[in-house]
């Protein structure tokens, strides 16, 4: 008995230790295919200045990067696939946009195109896991996720948060009525503060009944409008900010900040600032695409994202093995804090949070 245990023993690690001296050459294979292709598209919002990092490792696979909103996106790439057209290989999207792909059956699952051991390797990332925004944990994989200080800001004249703010519900204080402007809830930050708020334990649908009808809050879609209004005083307070923009503005002289939740009292949010990454279930250039993946998850891929000059420092992926020093300390995961993944699947249908929004702006409207 003793001795068939040890021989199935020698048989799993030497199966073991063969796939993991494989990967090299399942990788020099992938990437002949990939440069025959000679091309990779890929599709998404935000900067993709980072990928001019891919191209000059892989000269001879053209990266044809799409770029635009997240709606232009997915609305182009649904009527090319109406049209019997599959002309994208890799997305990379917001959370909310993402699962658009996901619910709609259009994705395979990425870790399939995993070869490189450090990729693979999930000691390499925070809390020695792979990070999936899909029910499946296969489909959106989050690359990165910064401290949720996006919350909100204030007028450094108006608010002094040091002595006024140890607690989300000290927002609450019937001092700040009327004084506070949020990006709408139907809008990319609104919608994710909002349902920040709806799931956190310690806040929940009491805390958006009463910021909706007690706090009198004017509604901005623009986030430029809203940090003008920020800085010229009209609001003492912005919630739901993007905080890149207060940023700008802060280092433009103008008297805006970011309020920083590390030491409030409830557990504060990790927001996954890189979106989420997925391949599609038709890629035209699939070797490519494997290749592009690899890179984008890899040591080398993490640091040119984490690096890019748009997140300007916003941007903390969820790889360890990285330096941290371009990133703002504020955003900055920090060791032996329980923070809230706001990429949980639970959290990304927003209906039961719009629904309960817009229950109470109309019952402040009838009164």
């Amino acid at each position: 008995m003793i001795r068939r245990l040890l021989f199935v023993i020698l048989v799993l690690s030497a199966g073991s230790t063969h796939a993991q001296d494989n990967w090299q050459g399942d990788w020099d294979k992938t990437l002949r295919a990939a440069e025959q292709e000679g091309q990779a598209t890929y599709s998404g919002c935000g900067s993709h200045e980072y990928l001019g990092e891919f191209q000059k490792k892989y000269p001879k696979i053209k990266v044809e990067s799409v770029a635009a909103s997240c709606s232009e996106v997915i609305s182009r790439i649904m009527a090319e696939r109406r049209a019997g057209k599959y002309l994208t290989d890799v997305i990379r999207f917001g959370l909310t946009s993402a699962h658009t792909f996901y619910r709609g059956k259009i994705l395979q699952p990425i870790s399939a195109s995993f070869i490189l051991p450090e990729v693979k390797d999930t000691s390499k990332w925070w809390l020695k896991k792979h990070h999936y925004s899909d029910p499946e944990g296969k489909y959106l994989f989050v690359p990165a996720a910064s401290v949720y200080v996006r919350f909100a800001s204030y007028h450094t004249a108006l608010v002094n948060p040091a002595a006024e703010f140890k607690s989300y519900w000290d927002l609450l204080n019937p001092k700040w009525k009327g004084r506070i402007v949020a990006t709408d809830v139907k809008v990319g930050e609104g919608r994710n503060g909002a349902r920040f708020i709806y799931h956190h334990p310690e806040l929940g649908p009491p805390y958006l009944r009463r910021l909706f009808s007690e706090m009198d809050v004017t509604f901005s879609r623009d986030y430029r409008q809203a940090v003008d209004w920020l800085a010229q005083k009209r609001f003492a307070l912005w919630l739901f900010s993007q905080s890149d923009d207060t940023l700008d503005a802060k280092d433009q002289g103008l008297s805006v900040q970011i309020l920083d939740p590390n030491n409030w009292k409830e557990s504060a949010g990790l927001d996954a600032t890189g979106g989420a990454y997925g391949l599609m279930d038709k890629p035209p250039h699939l070797n490519a695409a494997k290749i592009l993946i690899n890179w984008l998850l890899s040591r080398e891929g993490q640091i040119a994202v984490q690096r890019d000059h748009e997140s300007a420092g916003l941007t903390d992926s969820l790889r360890i093995d990285i330096p941290k020093t371009d990133v703002r300390p504020m955003f900055r995961r920090r060791d032996g804090v329980k923070y809230l993944e706001m990429w949980n699947p639970a959290w990304q249908d927003m209906k039961p949070v719009q629904d309960l929004v817009n229950q109470v702006l109309s019952e402040g409207k009838k009164s």
